[in-house]
């Protein structure tokens, strides 16, 4: 039975409506993998630091800024299950670096997990538009064995929405960002990404 990529189960037909360009950053077998290369900015408000380091240690977000931040992102896809696992190091103009993993599993049409360390995860809902993907947050989640305990977004930084664009058949940018109903843009990153071959 042929492979279908995770992104692909979840959005099925939409999966279609993606450009190559996207396609071809989820497209990936058992087994294998794909990389990409790019230059990103991070940033939020200085009193979120606290929390925002929190959230670090738990693997999620970044919790340094910077401006023009070498970005490498690997996928793969384990031979045994058909979760999409993230590896993403950072490296910053002082040579410092920064790193954090993820993994995407399905939960039901057209919506997500993605986890993090100590059973932390986001649902994401996904949608295509105008050939753009876009992943909006509907609560987190905290997993413990068959136990699952879910929670609103409000509670910690906001919504999240993140938006890939095609640029060129090589190239595609990202804009991740979390708006609080409160206290508006929380947190954010952004980049355009490239191929590495």
């Amino acid at each position: 039975m042929p492979h279908i990529p995770l992104l692909q189960k979840t959005l099925g037909e939409d999966w279609h409506r993606l450009p190559p360009v996207i396609q071809r950053h989820y497209a990936v077998c058992p087994g294998f993998g794909s990389s990409v290369h790019g230059v990103m900015e991070i940033g939020y408000p200085s009193g979120l630091l606290p929390l925002i380091k929190l959230i670090h240690l738990c693997g999620g977000l970044i919790a340094r800024r910077g401006e023009t931040v070498e970005t490498r992102v690997q996928k793969t896809v384990p031979l045994q299950t058909a979760e999409l696992c993230w590896q993403r190091t950072l490296t910053y103009p002082d040579n410092q670096k920064d790193s954090f993993q993820s993994r995407m599993v399905y939960l039901q049409d057209h919506e997500l997990i993605e986890y993090v360390r100590f059973g932390f995860g986001l649902r994401l809902k996904l949608s295509v538009d105008n050939g753009n993907l876009i992943y909006r947050s509907n609560g987190h989640v905290w997993q413990c064995g068959g136990f699952r305990l879910t929670f609103p977004d409000w509670l910690l930084l906001g919504a999240a929405t993140i938006v890939e664009r095609p640029e060129s058949d090589r190239q595609f940018s990202l804009d991740f960002s979390i708006r609080h109903p409160l206290f508006g843009l929380t947190y954010y990153y952004r980049g355009v990404f490239r191929y590495c071959e």
